[in-house]
């Protein structure tokens, strides 16, 4: 079979190829947009629609790729590219799924199309410019094997692979930005469950991420207990949007902030805030006296712990033993080692308490 076949007639391995070269477009395309890009596209279309539109998960991922099929059976019938090379006839359609997919992270601050601009055009021409050469080339003569077992149909695999990686690399890749999105659409929904596992279990934060879950959080009753479950990032006005430069872009701001004034929740925020700027003196004047031993949250209740180890002062509402046993192990692994040594130790164990936060902060999670 030749290396670049142009003829009227194509060969049985031919047809193999495309059609191996078409489904993992497919697979790869929908996939792609429908599980991963799903939310970032979201949030472009509601910026760049002004809110007035909304976008489908699964209309949008099928018409998406529908369209960069038919983009890609176009410029195959204007290339004729067969044979080892017919795979980059995918290439154009790889490069608007790519363009599309690269939204900014901060796309409700302005649109732009950034280095596309220039990026772009060159590209194309140097598409042009390949596919010109290649015609020209002359045939090297057959590849072993046949249909599935065809040398052909590997090396277009091979080409279609690595404008696969190429799409991921140069698209929209910022973690936070992508569980952002997917929260703000989960809380949308009233899916707090599901929004708070959300990236539960990686150290990626930045101070939106931290704002949208002391939000979920809190509607779940829960913002005392579990806040230093996830890293934090951020400074303590942070909690709230727009009041440290965070912002949401799927959610009104007013949905936090509105919820934020009822009785419980601007208090916890307040204890919260206390927490984050170590202003344990306060915290600890406000939460004896309005959460009973009974109902103390946890983290509260570390930081409570946390103050009468600090000032050596009597409080009237201590934690359980539990607690008191958990915090002088802390102490102690804190001591035993170098201080970067020992946030590493004592992150296995400790992360999800007040006390790491109070003395490592995120620098260890860095």
């Amino acid at each position: 079979m030749p290396f670049l076949a142009t003829d009227s007639h194509p060969t049985p391995s031919t047809y193999y190829t495309q059609w191996a070269c078409a489904i993992a477009f497919w697979v790869f395309t929908f996939v792609y947009l429908f599980f991963y890009q799903n939310d970032v596209l979201a949030a472009g279309q509601h910026v760049l629609s002004g809110g007035q539109t909304h976008y489908n998960r699964l209309v949008g991922a099928l018409l998406i790729t529908l369209t960069l099929f038919v983009l890609q059976r176009a410029v195959s019938e204007v290339s004729r590219l067969q044979g080892s090379v017919h795979a980059l006839t995918y290439f154009p359609s790889l490069l608007v799924l790519t363009i599309i997919t690269d939204v900014s992270s901060d796309i409700d601050r302005g649109f732009s199309f950034g280095g596309w601009l220039i990026a772009c055009p060159l590209l194309v021409v140097a598409f042009v410019a390949l596919v010109v050469l290649l015609r020209q080339m002359p045939p090297p003569g057959s590849l072993a094997g046949h249909g599935f077992f065809s040398r052909h149909l590997w090396v277009n695999m091979l080409i279609m692979a690595v404008m696969f990686v190429a799409v991921g690399l140069f698209s929209n890749g910022d973690e936070a930005f992508h569980y952002r999105m997917k929260m703000e659409r989960l809380i949308a929904e009233e899916r707090y469950d599901d929004a708070l596992k959300v990236g539960r279990r990686s150290l990626v934060a930045d101070p939106a991420l931290t704002m949208l879950r002391a939000h979920a959080l809190e509607k779940k009753r829960m913002l005392g207990d579990h806040f230093f479950d996830y890293p934090v990032e951020g400074e303590p006005a942070a909690l709230l949007p727009d009041t440290a430069g965070v912002r949401t872009i799927l959610l009104p701001d007013s949905v936090v902030t509105d919820f934020a004034r009822t009785p419980r929740a601007k208090l916890d925020y307040r204890l919260m805030r206390l927490l984050l700027e170590r202003d344990l003196d306060t915290f600890a004047y406000i939460v004896e006296r309005v959460y009973p031993d009974s109902v103390m949250p946890r983290h509260f209740a570390e930081a409570l712990l946390l103050h009468q180890f600090a000032t050596g002062k009597n409080v009237t509402k201590t934690p359980g033993d539990v607690a008191m046993t958990d915090f002088l192990d802390f102490r102690k692994m804190a001591k035993e080692s170098p201080a970067r040594i020992a946030a590493n130790q004592v992150r296995r164990t400790y992360r999800n308490t007040y006390w790491y936060y109070y003395k490592y902060g995120m620098s260890a999670e860095k």
